[in-house]
């Protein structure tokens, strides 16, 4: 959409000027303004600013039209708008420190989702480039520890399932089955992350065998959670390539609480140039997605008028 208009009152507070199917579409920018102002970092009423917002990178066109990508474009829009806010409301040295910024847009992104969701595509989208992100304490408070990519020996491939999935409705029935099966969830989650830091400990100490081996022992008990939380973690075009991958001797990995996307990891490069065809074959798309060792930035451009 486009056009909407937006007023602010002497408290800080957002109104819209457009229709209720309009501002409905604008959620999540409302629900940042307000943690923004809570904080205390939203800009004041005083002179207009227009404001551009574009997601477009995080579709995919087809013959048919656009199908959303599964790169976590709610976590990017939070980091990139809330940011930009703050800055542009003088308030850029709360976004300074990243850890402490992260945590910030972590509350207002998690209470969007109504307290779901790891937090990990905001940590991405702060930090930049590759991590190992923790969620950690009684109230958990989310950390990242930059990690060095790419990494001597280790050879990634990313492949898109096609269709979309919705992170939303796969985040409310893990909720609702986490609250059933505490102990079998707790389980679970032990096993997963211990892989996880095992996995992160080879990378570090730039133990290729290693690391590709973690990446399919833990693909397959993401499988099983997947199975016992009753989450299509592995979708059946997913579940076929795996298969491949196995049989062709490299690591695949679906990514994400949706698992559209995923990951192939092999030590010989020549592997994945051969396990392309397959891709195909498992009516899957190579998507060539590039790391952004940057992570945000902003920056206040001034103009003036010559006239």
């Amino acid at each position: 959409m486009a056009g909407a208009r937006m007023s602010i009152d002497a408290d800080g507070g957002l109104h819209w000027q457009c229709a209720d199917r309009d501002a409905d579409k604008l959620s999540l920018v409302d629900h940042i303004w307000q943690g923004l102002l809570h904080e205390g970092l939203a800009p004041r009423s005083g002179d207009g600013f227009n404001l551009h917002l574009d997601t477009s990178c995080f579709f995919h066109a087809n013959g048919t039209g656009r199908v959303k990508l599964g790169l976590g474009s709610s976590a990017a829009l939070t980091v990139a708008l809330a940011s930009a806010l703050a800055t542009f409301a003088g308030q850029g040295e709360a976004t300074a420190e990243r850890t402490r910024w992260l945590r910030r847009l972590f509350r207002m992104h998690g209470t969007w989702q109504g307290g779901r969701g790891s937090g990990v595509d905001v940590a991405a989208g702060v930090a930049g480039g590759l991590i190992a992100y923790r969620l950690t304490g009684q109230d958990p408070q989310p950390s990242f520890v930059p990690l060095g990519w790419p990494m001597a020996g280790v050879h990634c491939l990313f492949i898109w399932s096609g269709q979309a999935v919705s992170t939303a409705n796969y985040l409310l029935h893990l909720a609702e089955w986490r609250q059933s099966h505490r102990a079998e969830y707790a389980l679970h989650m032990q096993e997963l992350g211990a892989l996880a830091e095992a996995a992160a400990e080879a990378l570090q100490q730039e133990r290729a065998a290693a690391f590709v081996e973690l990446a399919a022992v833990y693909a397959t008990a993401l499988r099983n959670f997947g199975v016992a939380c009753g989450l299509e973690i592995f979708s059946p075009a997913q579940q076929r390539f795996a298969d491949i991958a196995a049989d062709a001797g490299v690591s695949y990995k679906p990514c994400g609480a949706g698992g559209d996307f995923g990951v192939v990891f092999s030590e010989d490069a020549d592997r994945l140039v051969s396990i392309r065809q397959h891709i195909i074959d498992a009516d899957m798309h190579d998507m060539p997605l590039k790391s952004d060792t940057q992570g945000f930035t902003c920056a206040i451009h001034l103009t003036s008028d010559c006239s």
